[in-house]
């Protein structure tokens, strides 16, 4: 099997655009220039990566200044939970100790009880400073009956045992007001203080608690922001440095233009291109191989491993020896969708290619593959067999001139065809089987119609003559 390819770099590495975004050309070697692994080959314009950068810089920093913000907050309230806490459980501890002091406790004498012995030694008090004024009462009057003492003495005497017994009624009063009301309102209004001094420790450690958890997911809003922020700012100085596209390998810049008919998608200073596009490509000029396309009717033919050997245009009488390195599965669609010719991408490698022989990507090749070595066949040209009335024929050259001669052929390529039954060899053939059987078929239909002429005409003498007419009827 024999067809045309062209030479391309086995290790060709493809260099894309990594600017997300996509980017503007600024400066690009020159196209076939040779560069070594690391130079610059490409630059893009970063005007507007700076802009951003400056700005993202902006948004960082303030990102950065409100966490710490953040931070600060909540150390803050974290301090405050601890004091509020404290205050609260102190109120409630001196609440507790308020309501225990009022009240007996191990037996320990409370306030309550002081108050009560208080007002009840006050009684006692009282009841004697009565018992004196009557005891002086009754010896005043004792002596005013001897006529010791002035009559007159008495009413202050009366007056002030009266004044006594009013204030023996006023103690046990106040003592009663306060062992049945005064001592109750007491204790009722401790034990609510208690009561809510507790319930104040448990809002405030919630409240804190809060208050606190807040601040916390401030600061790690604050700081996850700040995080993407930063990341952000690092992707767009990473695009900054892909701004400049250095060399992967060794090789010659070749620009990526596979849409040449198109003028915008050219790679040129000035242009733009998208993220991912393909720029240039360097291949190895080392390390070549064939890149060819095979029709579908022989592509089962071919195999990885067959061997092949080529003739390439810029080098002239000299035959290069390789084998098929890879045939594609699918059939090439970058030919248009009413293409129906289906052709398969297939690679040769070359096993003897010189090195001082100066190849470049793009030269064509002339390809031959050897899908199958048939030994001591009977081989004619392609040209000497064609298809007649579903039979396969050959005109053999004989004495009388040229003979049909029909025949059953095997294998066959671009050139020669094999002859399993019809010929022997050293046999002589016409080359234009084609032309003469075409020329037969015509000439057997212009025979069909002479034949069909003579039995129409003979019909037509055969046939009797038509009777006279009769005579008319009334």
């Amino acid at each position: 099997m024999t067809d045309r390819g062209e030479l391309e770099s086995a290790n060709s590495a493809q260099v894309n655009c990594e600017v997300e975004g996509g980017g503007k050309i600024a400066t690009i070697l020159p196209e076939g220039t040779r560069v070594k692994k690391g130079d610059e080959v490409c630059r893009f314009d970063t005007d507007v990566l700076k802009k951003g950068i400056n700005e993202q810089t902006v948004k960082w920093q303030q990102a950065v200044n409100k966490a710490k913000a953040a931070r600060s907050e909540l150390e803050v309230q974290q301090n405050k939970e601890l004091s509020e806490i404290d205050k609260a459980n102190l109120a409630l501890k001196l609440a507790e100790i308020d309501l225990d002091s009022y009240t007996d406790v191990k037996g320990k004498k409370g306030e309550y009880q002081v108050e009560v012995d208080k007002r009840r030694g006050a009684i006692e008090l009282a009841n004697m400073e009565l018992q004196r004024a009557k005891d002086d009462l009754e010896f005043t009057q004792g002596l005013v009956k001897k006529g010791f003492a002035q009559l007159e003495q008495l009413p202050t005497l009366e007056l002030t045992v009266k004044s006594k017994e009013y204030a023996v009624s006023e103690k046990k009063a106040d003592l009663h007001l306060f062992e049945n009301f005064t001592s109750h309102k007491k204790q009722v209004e401790l034990k609510a203080k208690s009561r809510d001094a507790e319930r104040e420790l448990v809002r405030t450690k919630k409240s804190q608690a809060a208050a606190t958890e807040k601040a916390d997911n401030e600061v790690k809003s604050a700081t996850t922001m700040a995080d993407l922020e930063d990341q952000h700012l690092k992707r767009l100085r990473e695009q900054m440095e892909k701004c400049v596209v250095r060399a992967p390998q060794d090789g010659i810049v070749i620009y990526y233009n596979r849409r040449y008919w198109d003028e915008s998608s050219r790679i040129r200073p000035g242009g733009n291109v998208y993220f991912q596009q393909p720029i240039f490509t360097l291949p190895d000029l080392d390390n070549m191989q064939v890149k060819m396309s095979v029709h579908e009717s022989v592509v089962k033919k071919v195999l990885k491993g067959m061997p092949a050997t080529m003739q390439i245009e810029a080098l002239r009488g000299q035959v290069l020896h390789g084998t098929v390195k890879s045939v594609a599965t699918l059939a090439q669609n970058d030919r248009g969708w009413g293409n129906a010719v289906k052709e398969y991408e297939t690679l040769i490698t070359i096993t003897d290619l010189p090195s001082e022989a100066g190849l470049r990507p793009g030269m064509t090749a002339e390809v031959t593959i050897r899908v199958k070595t048939i030994p001591n066949a009977l081989t004619v040209p392609v040209s000497a067999v064609t298809e007649s009335g579903g039979e396969h024929i050959c005109y053999v050259k004989t004495g009388g001139g040229l003979e049909r001669r029909e025949v059953t052929i095997g294998e066959a390529n671009e050139q020669n065809i094999q002859i399993l039954e019809g010929l022997e060899e050293g046999e002589e053939v016409a080359l234009d089987a084609r032309v003469r059987a075409a020329a037969e078929v015509k000439a057997g239909e212009g025979k069909d119609k002479e034949k069909d002429k003579e039995k129409k005409d003979a019909k037509k003498e055969k046939a009797p003559a038509a009777p006279p007419p009769g005579p008319a009827k009334k």
